[in-house]
């Protein structure tokens, strides 16, 4: 539901002058001044960034913001925690702080009094994944899982044991669409120390990180200074995983469609009704098929592009709310757009799926109905 709130133009008065002035000059006004942002490289997991910059005192400003990965479409900033500081005024020194969580890597902009000239240098904030790692040992084999935050799918996981000062890998794999990596370890014996490294995804800004270092059988005793970083003898880079792939299939019009539209949440339009607007698709065969490349597209062209491998089973079904969230939250067949607006016009518009060779899958056209809704 693409919504456009009217905003009023300023009125522009201007002064006459008088004689003393039209003899002497009117004094130039002072340019008004762009603003700068500065911020960390990167947060640690889900966590706050606190943005500090200066602008012209008492300058209003206002935080714009998009996923790294949407970086070129930018959007103002919506409080969706009381930590959050969105907008602000800059004080008698031109100071100002801003503060958003992160939930994925992130590009910001300061505005300066809602004037499109006067904004900051793009800021690019990163997020270093904090995973945690969980143990159980039967015997010489030992269960592993690792769950990542963010949660985010298809990211590299190594999992590695301690010997003597360095660290040897023993696994390696990708978190689920979950978020969760889970192995059985075997040949596991004796006192021994593990931890898992998690990512990089550069797309999204996302950075390797560390878990806490977890001990078996009496494990422990002398672990590294530090164990939510790599020890000073750098480990093994985590290898670049490639999923498995299904063999190459080109999907046929109609093999996956568009089976719902839920385009206009009830009651009034808040930003926290974002992801009650989405799009359902739905495999309507038994084959897998990856989506990775492939986009959805309204009317107006704004499109949604899957950018990692996505698989989608038979006669399972992805949802794609139009506002921010985890991918893989609350159930792994989630997609967020990320989106800081409405999309789908309650009006009628029309939904294009389409393969990443361009191939047109599916259309789906609606008209205003009484549910907000339509089923395709």
């Amino acid at each position: 539901m693409r919504v456009r709130s009217p905003r009023l133009a300023a009125a522009t008065v201007t002064a006459a002058l008088g004689l003393g002035t039209a003899l002497l000059g009117a004094s130039p006004a002072m340019a008004a001044t762009v603003p700068t942002l500065t911020g960390p490289a990167s947060v640690v997991g889900w966590n706050w960034a606190t943005l500090k910059g200066k602008a012209d005192p008492g300058a209003t400003i206002r935080l714009r913001e998009a996923a790294y990965v949407y970086r070129t479409d930018m959007d103002y900033a919506t409080q969706y925690f009381p930590e959050d500081i969105v907008e602000t005024t800059a004080d008698s020194s031109g100071n100002f702080t801003l503060k958003r969580r992160l939930d994925s890597g992130f590009t910001f902009v300061a505005e300066a009094n809602g004037n499109a000239a006067l904004r900051s240098a793009p800021l690019n904030v990163g997020i270093v994944v904090k995973p945690s790692l969980d143990l159980s040992v039967s015997g010489t084999s030992v269960t592993v899982n690792v769950v990542s935050e963010p949660g985010q799918a298809y990211l590299p996981v190594e999992i590695q044991r301690q010997s003597g000062s360095s660290w040897a890998k023993v696994a390696d794999g990708q978190t689920a669409e979950s978020g969760v990596y889970s192995t059985v370890l075997t040949g596991q014996s004796g006192a021994q120390n593990y931890r898992a490294l998690v990512g990089p995804d550069p797309s999204n800004l996302v950075l390797v990180g560390s878990s806490p270092v977890v001990g078996i059988n009496g494990g422990l005793p002398n672990p590294p200074s530090d164990p939510t970083k790599p020890p000073t003898t750098t480990p093994t880079k985590p290898p670049v995983v490639t999923p498995p792939k299904p063999a190459p299939i080109t999907p046929k019009a109609g093999d996956i469609r568009f089976s719902l539209i839920a385009y206009d949440p009830a009651g009034t339009d808040t930003a926290a009704k974002l992801n009650q607007e989405y799009v359902r698709i739905t495999n309507y065969t038994t084959t897998t098929f990856n989506l990775k490349y492939w986009t959805i597209k309204d009317r107006a062209g704004h499109t949604y592009r899957f950018t990692t491998d996505v698989y989608l089973r038979g006669y399972k079904n992805i949802i794609l709310p139009t506002g921010r969230g985890t991918n893989g939250r609350p159930s792994s067949n989630y997609r967020y757009w990320g989106r800081t607006g409405f999309i789908w016009d309650n009006g009628g518009d029309t939904a294009y799926l389409r393969s990443g060779s361009g191939k047109t899958i599916d259309t789906c056209k609606y008209a205003r109905t009484s549910k907000g809704k339509t089923y395709c």
